[in-house]
């Protein structure tokens, strides 16, 4: 979904745009109105904006001055500006801008149509990576580019040895500030396929890579580098300038969260253009809030824990930490024989990160995969009191007692199978009962988990209905609603297509127009009373939405109304 923002002083030019391109569905627009620069500044700083038609000559902040800000804010954003015959001094200083057109006042409207097509093809051009894996197979091969992944992974786990200075980040060429704060970004791929061979992941990953690097690059420093999971961890900081800017009186708390605005506006684009480009969904967790190098690994964590918390499923997410409220919580071979030692001693050296990550995630099918790598041999196993056997079993069941604990879930997994004897090798006979135990329990816990994935979808849906029936009369962007329940508006918008089948658009028409039958009962109520009541601003635009959905115009529909109501009497 592509915003597209318009702007002019002149009302009736902003609400007719509106409603032409709110009627081209095929567009996929999310649509903004501004009646003033300063408005239309507003909605910069406020979310992303993909898409500027706006008027030069404009009382206060004009056109030029409102394209320098849309630079300063959204460097991609394409500008098509309406102007007249006397404006060409103007129109001259704009084309020598990136991403700029201009279209005369008194050309046919299909010319703005087709200026903001050219722009949405412009957009979806510009992100194609058809070069992206021939430069990731270049990038890949630099040698310090493994030091500089060797640096962050180690300072991430905290490792004493590592030390933040000047001399260190020159000496790994690393281009950010060791002695300014640092923002924390992860990434996680959610549909690499399980066919891809090693090279081929690396590869994914680093065409990834480059898009996130490419967006990024137009407003802050970053450093990305990959976990042992094949997360991307994207260290931070506002450029040179803006840090020129801080010395010179801009508050620094200030710098950082417009870095983070700007974060959060960007990244969705980063969503769709690796979807578009490589088909890729990634999701990401985002400090909201920056903190210093030394205790970047903390950070971490948190991010890690945030990033496996999901509402509904299947769409990839961003989420900022401080924006989320609540939820987010004898001898082995006399034993076994001599062939099943190795075997044992492979099991004994798994780590289970992965297995935890896994379940934290709600990855089920690599869950299971790794986890019968894993336990499986055991099998093979006919003692019981096999020690490493019994390791290997006391290690997965720790872990996954940790994650019951964490998320509180005794009392629901006990109503649905036996918990008690998780931690009691003498209740089953064998090991394969043993692990088939295991796996009865992670399947009760994926269950459990789906379940409050979808609880969460749905109390968010019902909110927002709730939200957009009680104030139907008000702003209902997809922006605002967004903001009513922490996530950020193109999540909002792939989550309730996919809950409910229909787009939140739809459902805002369906209860304004139910809204507007109601009013449009009282005989004495006016057209233009009751556009404004279900969030219209003129009676003719009112008129048009209500005609196109029923038939009627609003005066029709009112008289058809009286006249049954005297038929009956």
């Amino acid at each position: 979904m592509y915003r597209l923002l318009i702007v002019d002083d002149e009302a009736i030019i902003v609400n007719g745009l509106y409603e032409i391109f709110s009627n081209m569905k095929n567009l996929d627009l999310d649509i903004y109105k501004a009646y003033s620069g300063e408005d239309a500044i507003h909605w910069l700083k406020r979310t992303r904006i993909d898409i500027v038609i706006t008027d030069i000559m404009m009382p206060g902040i004009n056109g030029m001055q409102l394209l320098d800000e849309i630079h300063r804010n959204w460097p991609q954003c394409r500008v098509i500006f309406l102007t007249g015959y006397d404006e060409f001094e103007y129109v001259y200083k704009a084309i020598q801008h990136n991403r700029v057109s201009y279209i005369l006042k008194n050309e046919d409207i299909d010319k703005v149509v087709s200026a903001v097509e050219n722009a949405i093809d412009d957009i979806r051009t510009e992100i194609k990576a058809e070069d992206l894996l021939n430069r990731a197979k270049e990038q890949v091969s630099i040698a310090l580019e493994l030091f500089q992944k060797d640096y962050f992974i180690h300072l991430i786990n905290e490792d004493k040895s590592i030390s933040v200075s000047k001399s260190v980040f020159e000496q790994l060429d690393i281009k950010m500030f060791h002695d300014k704060p640092v923002l924390l970004l992860l990434g996680q791929v959610n549909n690499i396929s399980a066919d891809f061979l090693y090279w081929d992941k690396i590869q994914y990953l680093y065409s990834v890579r480059i898009i996130i690097s490419n967006y990024l690059s137009t407003k802050i420093k970053s450093t990305c580098v990959l976990d042992e999971n094949y997360r991307l961890i994207i260290f931070a900081q506002p450029k040179e300038d803006s840090f020129t800017d801080e010395q010179n009186g801009e508050n620094i708390n200030a710098l950082y969260e417009r870095i983070v605005s700007f974060l959060k506006g960007t990244l969705e684009a980063v969503q769709n253009a690796c979807m578009e480009s490589l088909g890729a969904s990634i999701s990401f967790a985002l400090s909201g809030q920056p903190c210093s190098w030394e205790t970047v690994s903390k950070k971490y964590i948190s991010l890690t824990q945030l990033l496996n918390y999901k509402i509904g499923t299947g769409i990839e997410m961003l989420l900022i930490d401080n924006e989320i409220k609540g939820d987010v919580g004898g001898s082995n071979s006399d034993i076994i024989g001599n062939n099943n030692i190795e075997i044992l001693e492979n099991v004994r050296q798994w780590k289970l990160d992965t297995i935890e990550m896994y379940l934290e995630s709600g990855q089920m099918d690599k869950y299971f995969e790794v986890l019968s790598q894993l336990l499986e041999p055991l099998k093979l196993i006919n003692s019981k009191n096999c020690n490493v056997a019994i390791e290997a079993y006391y290690k997965v069941s720790l872990s996954i007692l940790s994650y019951i604990n964490r998320y509180r879930l005794n009392e629901k997994i006990t109503s649905m199978m036996d918990l008690s004897s998780l931690m009691k090798l003498d209740s089953r006979k064998t090991w394969k009962e043993e692990i088939d135990y295991i796996y009865q329990l992670s399947k009760v816990i994926f269950t459990l988990q789906s379940a409050e994935q979808e609880k969460r979808a749905d109390n968010t849906i019902t909110y927002i209905q709730k939200y957009v029936d009680e104030h139907l009369n008000e702003e209902l962007s997809l922006v605002r609603l967004a903001e009513k329940v922490f996530l950020n508006p193109s999540y909002l918008s792939r989550l309730y297509k996919q809950v409910m089948g229909t787009n939140l658009s739809e459902y805002i028409d369906n209860a304004r127009i139910k809204k507007a039958k109601e009013y449009l009962e009282n005989a004495n109520m006016k057209i233009n009373e009751a556009a404004k009541l279900v969030g219209y601003e003129s009676a003719a635009s009112f008129s048009r939405f209500f005609k196109k959905v029923t038939g009627y115009s609003p005066q029709e529909y009112q008289d058809k109304l009286l006249s049954e109501k005297i038929r009956n009497y």
